[in-house]
């Protein structure tokens, strides 16, 4: 009996749990006397203490292993399943938790400092696993699918860049792995294949050379090297490939064949069946649709598990930020833990920020207290990282900047369609850009300040989040971008040609080699030494070719006999070296051209009337598809102009009442004037101060009063800023960020101290009091139109409101973290921007002040704000967005992108409402042109947009849940509202009275066009996924909506849609139309098929596989005789619509597309997609007409116009409207600038073309 009892214990209990030793530490003693209760218990299995306690077998496992302190949440439910004392055993964990803590016996002597426990921006190691807190969730989640006894062989991390996957697993999964797990990690890399067959190597002792040859052709070699090895290891060891920042293998490997051999590879592992045996992969989510194209590693994501990594919780991020310090004996004030939740909480990408700021807050501390003045210093959370880099950069001299410039800008990874992504480098590919001790200077001091690692053969950024928070970084990579992808095109083409062993067949020639050296001209100093002799070995090849070809025509000469034939020749010898001249010339003209309009692209954001006047000289040297491109581009680009590029960061900027003036703040102490209107610097008013931090006019535009700091000395002065001549002069001692010049021009204040006091002076009297209340050091200062209040806030405790009359406070505004406040100019409406997002208003006539509305919420930050005019006010949050709202309606009307993330420091709108100005840390301030913008009014993601039959309406669907009515010209005339979801497509009918809209959740809108209401009440579809598509047939009878498998309708009754009898079979659809006659409905699937359906009877009565992955969009020709399809392989494709026979691929776009329209007269057809780019193409000829550029995110929606205007919407929130007369596009281009070129311009973009410009102007 006893050794039965002991038989079925051991079987209840499953495997026997390692001992562990309570006098090890209070770890070890918790789960011992967990363990202890369980025996009390009756050692019930963990299976049937789950159900008790509601927590996984292996959670409560785990909780009893002694490897790492469970949380309280699970040893409560472990303690409550088996039935102990639940305030005692709190105690007991309390005190476990304490123990943690060092003691004072156990901290460092006082002046040793403990080592950061914050890993700054790079990823936890494995050897900081005792540091790493706050996402045991996800651990445990990972430990249990490894387990053997789960049923999935792969696991897939998707979650965004900063999400902390590479953390995650190095740091907490992997330490935490019993020992009977031998992992194989990795990260892709330019070379995966290369990578994999080391990791393999290195566990199984295989050649890695033998592996790498054999996984290029044998799809069992993983397989088999790892069962292979496994079978001679003990029982109950596992195999677990972890594949680390698995984007690499779409952002860096070049090689398309090796890069689908890895994914197979990778692919056919992930579905074995040896439970022995996981793999698990961390990608960054916006690269998920990459991992979908390719489908034997779709079949494997069906059947394994995915987790996503989404931002942690309250308490998660509270581990995050207080645990690694108390195990380093410091503290963490309250108020910076409360500051660093809100900015942090729910930030898919914020975690390196965090730990940035983290590890700045700690090396500024003093004693064992992390101070909200430190993390303040160190600034903050949006701006440590931009902060630290500056400083970096700054620190080096001239030479070694330029060098710094050269190498951050090969450690990115440019993105097409997704983000720009760390592009690790061998320290060779560095060689001769700069000389061998100035770049080694550079990267040690570069790694010095953790912004990038360094080993002796490799260099890359510390982690992504320096490309996105750094803004000079960011401007680098998109002032010159099309050229940027120039010079990554020679590189990779350099790196092949040395792979080749420098093969001559693998060399630039031609247009390729002439615009390769065109740039190289542009860009002296930007070659290494590889890339510099890949280009001479291309000249000299193209010499040798051009030698070549002369000595055969002198051998030619030789062999023919008799004057005439010679005569003959020598004439026909003529003929030829006068083709072959005019064939050199006609080539780099092509190359000048094609250079011309790279450039022109780059300029669009930044110059748009330089980038329409290289346009317009591109087409004229050569017209081709991106040389109209260029001027169509330009002539649809939306004004906006850039000063002091390059210059200091500008750290506040000022409009004059008239708005004919701007003002600005620099670093370097200087205060600028500019006509706005004209883009230029009027004068540069020298500062008595190092950095000049604010900037204003008076009410009547008389007076421009500037402060700046010089260590803590604060400087004021005011100057006649029509004269220029200095009127008033002044110091404080202790000045704060704070200042504001009364509009009736007889005051300034400004913040002083670190305790809230405000300094009023006159500047009549030179009088000087102080205002005394605020809390903290005052950062932003607001007088009211009427120069009676004034209105303070530090960033932290609420604004105060002050009588000037009485110099005492009448009330302070309850709205935490507000860091900047503005009264309108003739409006008593404040506003605030918040620390934690929000953007709080109040009305000030009333006594106590009337809190108005907030705007909602536009970020993690609302970092500052303009003054609003009239019923506009502007925001800029910590990302560099700019947002235009209606403050009557509380609706955005327009987004900006500036450049850079992290940047906006500073805002101004003209009274006028005219022009906005913008400016930051990177030193440009931007001029928006706000007037006539069509299309304007809104900033949501467009997901479709359709023309009118009549051509009088345009309708566009939005992420917001709105269908939005447009006239031609771009101006709003309704907005359809009460949808449950993001509105994905609109389809009018064809007599356009009614217009169909679909959302995301698959509900159906029948509108009234013409009385903007519901014809009947929304109804849904009954399938499964979410809906991408809505079309009416040609004879307005049936409504078809996609989803998994299409739904089609009989609108005839419109009171009462019916659905068509027929069940169409569940194929999932991404898009649909109707066949000219209405008897069949077409449509496209991500499987990459064309299905064709009888419409009456639901049955498919044509399937045709296009090849071409996902198919995301169809569109039928307007004479019903061709199908386009857009593809996932970057492809559009042409079939005859009746044979399904395929006609014609059109390639050109360098990411998927998305969707496609046909001109009216079928003529042209657009296609757009991932890439941000449209294509039109003629479709005769099968020729590209033009490629367009305007887009900053994914294109969702195309149509044309009834008289050939092409409109466009996109994720970017942006509807543009495209001109495709390229005479009229000319023609306004010339006139918009109101110039030509200059000969200097010229000179530079032209050198070896006659000055003879194109745009008629002033010459100069």
């Amino acid at each position: 009996m006893t050794g039965t009892d002991g038989s079925r214990r051991k079987s209840r209990a499953g495997r026997p749990q390692r001992p562990v030793d309570p006098e090890a530490g209070p770890v070890q003693r918790l789960a011992w006397e967990l363990r202890h209760l369980r025996e009390k218990a009756g050692e019930p299995s963990y299976r049937s203490l789950a159900k008790k306690a509601h927590y996984s077998a292996s959670t409560l496992a785990e909780a009893a292993k002694g490897d790492r302190l469970p949380t309280l949440e699970v040893t409560l439910a472990y303690v409550k399943a088996c039935g102990g004392d639940m305030t005692h055993w709190e105690a007991r964990w309390q005190a476990a938790s304490a123990a943690l803590v060092p003691s004072e016996d156990d901290r460092l002597p006082a002046g040793q400092s403990p080592p950061c426990p914050y890993p700054g921006l790079a990823a936890f190691g494995t050897e900081d696993a005792e540091m790493f807190f706050g996402r045991d969730d996800l651990v445990k989640d990972l430990l249990e699918q490894i387990d053997h006894t789960a049923r999935t062989a792969l696991i897939a991390l998707f979650g965004a860049s900063g999400s902390g996957k590479s953390s995650l697993l190095r740091a907490g999964l992997l330490p935490a792995l019993p020992p009977n797990v031998r992992v194989l990690p990795l990260t892709a890399g330019a070379h995966p294949l290369t990578a994999l067959a080391a990791a393999v190597s290195d566990a199984t002792g295989s050649a890695a050379d033998t592996l790498r040859s054999r996984l290029s052709g044998d799809r069992q070699t993983l397989e088999v090297a790892l069962r292979t090895w496994l079978a001679a290891q003990p029982e109950g060891t596992q195999a677990v490939l972890v594949v680390d920042q698995f984007e690499e293998v779409f952002t860096l490997c070049t090689d398309a064949a090796e890069r689908d051999a890895f994914l197979t590879a990778v692919a056919d592992l992930a579905c074995t069946s040896d439970e022995r045996i996981r793999t698990l992969i961390a990608v960054r989510a916006d690269f998920y649709s990459h991992c979908s194209a390719h489908p034997e590693l779709v079949a494997a994501l069906r059947q394994g598990v995915q987790l996503p990594v989404g931002p942690p919780t309250h308490q998660e991020l509270r581990d995050i930020v207080v645990r690694p310090a108390a195990r380093a004996g410091v503290s963490v004030d309250s108020d910076l833990v409360a500051t660093v939740l809100a900015a942090a909480a729910n930030q898919p990408g914020a975690l390196p920020l965090l730990a940035h700021v983290l590890r700045e807050t700690w090396d500024r501390r003093e004693g064992s207290l992390l101070r909200l003045a430190d993390y303040h210093a160190s600034g903050g959370m949006r701006g440590a990282v931009a902060q630290t880099a500056e400083r970096a950069y700054g620190d080096l001299p001239g030479e070694q900047q330029k060098a710094a410039r050269k190498i951050f800008l090969r450690l990115t990874a440019l993105g097409v369609g997704t983000d720009d992504t760390r592009r690790p480098i061998s320290r060779g590919e560095l060689d001769g850009i700069a000389g061998e001790a100035v770049i080694s200077d550079v990267l040690n001091h570069l790694a010095d300040a953790r912004l990038i690692v360094l080993d002796e053969e490799r260099v890359e950024v510390a982690h992504e989040a320096l490309i996105r928070a750094w803004p000079r970084l960011h401007r680098w990579l998109t002032d010159d971008r099309s050229s940027l992808f120039v010079h990554r095109r020679l590189t990779e083409a350099a790196r092949t040609w040395e792979s080749l062993e420098r093969d001559g067949g693998a060399v630039y020639r031609g247009a390729q080699l002439a615009a390769a050296r065109s740039w190289a001209d542009d860009h002296t100093g930007e070659l290494n030494q590889l890339e510099s002799s890949f280009l001479d070995a291309g000249t000299t090849a193209e010499a040798a070719e051009r030698d070549s070809t002369r000595r055969r025509a002198r051998l030619l000469k030789r062999l023919v006999a008799g004057m005439s034939v010679l005569l003959l020749l020598a004439l026909l010898g003529g003929g030829i070296a006068v083709r072959q001249r005019q064939d050199a010339h006609r080539q780099e003209l092509i190359a000048l051209s094609e250079q011309l309009s790279l450039q022109s692209r780059s300029l669009l954001s930044t110059d748009p009337d330089l980038a329409g006047l290289l346009a317009v000289e591109a087409d004229h040297l050569h017209p081709a598809a991106e040389s109209r491109g260029a001027v169509l581009s330009a002539a649809s680009a939306r004004r906006r102009t850039e000063l002091n590029t390059g210059g200091p960061a500008v750290y506040a900027v000022a409009f004059s009442p008239d708005h004919s003036l701007l003002a600005s703040a620099a670093g370097d102490g200087t205060i600028g004037l500019w006509d706005p209107e004209r883009g230029t610097r009027i004068a540069s008013l020298p500062g008595r101060a190092e950095r000049a931090r604010g900037v204003g006019f008076s009410g009547d535009g008389k007076l421009l009063a500037a402060t700046g700091n010089s260590g803590t000395t604060g400087s004021i002065t005011v100057w006649d800023a029509r004269t220029r001549r200095q009127v008033a002069s002044m110091t404080e001692k202790e000045m704060a960020l704070g200042m504001a010049l009364s509009p009736d021009g007889r005051m300034i204040a400004v913040g002083v101290g670190a305790h809230g006091d405000i300094a009023v002076r006159d500047l009549s009297t030179g009088s000087r009091r102080l205002l005394h209340g605020q809390g903290g050091a005052v950062r932003s200062l607001t007088f009211s139109h009427d120069s009676k209040l004034l209105v303070s806030a530090d960033g932290s405790s609420d604004p105060v409101a002050w009588h000037l009359s009485t110099g005492r406070p009448f009330a302070r505004l309850p709205a935490e973290h507000v860091a900047s406040v503005v009264f309108g100019p003739s409006e008593p409406v404040l506003a605030g921007a918040a620390d934690d997002g929000g953007v709080h208003l109040w009305d000030l006539r009333s006594d106590p002040p009337v809190a108005l509305p907030t705007l909602p919420l536009q970020g993690s930050y609302g970092w500052t704000v303009s003054a609003p005019v009239g019923d506009r006010i502007a925001v800029a949050d910590e990302n560099g967005t700019v947002t235009l709202w209606d403050l009557r309606h509380r609706q955005r009307l327009q987004t900006l992108l500036d450049r850079g993330r992290t940047e906006t420091a500073s805002l101004a709108l003209s009274q006028d409402g005219a022009m906005l100005a913008t400016a930051g840390f990177n030193g440009t301030i931007v001029l928006h042109d706000l007037r006539n913008t069509p299309f304007s009014g809104f900033d949501a993601p467009v997901n479709d947009l359709k023309v009118s039959p009549d051509g009088a309406l345009i309708a566009s669907a939005g992420n917001d849940g709105v269908v939005r009515l447009w006239d031609v010209r771009g101006h709003q005339i309704a907005a359809l509202t009460g949808h449950p979801d993001r509105v994905q497509a609109v389809a009018f009918s064809p007599d356009g009275r009614l217009l169909a809209s679909v959302t995301r959740n698959n509900v159906v809108t029948l509108w009234n066009v013409r009385h903007r209401r519901h014809e009947t009440k929304p109804f849904p579809t009954t399938g499964l996924g979410a809906s991408t598509d809505i079309a009416f047939d040609p004879g307005g009878r049936y409504l078809a909506a996609a989803t998994l498998g299409p739904f089609v309708w009989d609108v005839r009754d419109v009171a009462s849609p019916s659905p068509l009898t027929p069940k169409y079979s569940a194929r999932l659809v991404t898009s649909l139309t109707f066949s000219r006659d209405g008897r069949r409905l077409v449509t496209s699937s991500p499987g990459g098929y064309i299905n064709e359906w009888d419409v009456t009877g639901g049955t498919l009565v044509d399937r045709t596989d296009t090849h071409q992955g996902a198919v995301q969009d169809l569109a039928l020709s307007p004479d019903g005789s061709l199908i386009a399809t857009a593809g996932d392989s970057r492809t559009v494709a042409l079939w005859d619509a009746a044979t399904h026979r395929q006609t014609a691929v059109l390639n050109g776009h360098t990411a998927p597309v998305q969707v496609l329209a046909f001109s009216r007269d079928g003529r042209l057809l657009a296609s757009a997609g991932d890439d941000h780019t449209i294509i039109v193409w003629d479709v005769i000829s099968q020729n590209r007409v033009a490629e367009l550029a305007g887009h900053s995110g994914r294109v969702r929606g195309l149509d044309f116009t009834s008289d050939g205007v092409l409109l466009s919407g996109g994720e970017d929130g942006k509807i543009i409207s495209w001109s495709l007369d390229l005479s009229t596009a000319r023609a306004d281009i010339c006139a918009r600038a109101g110039r030509t070129l200059t000969r200097q311009e010229w000179a530079a973009y032209l050198p070896s073309v006659p000055y003879q410009p194109r745009c008629g102007g002033k010459r100069s």
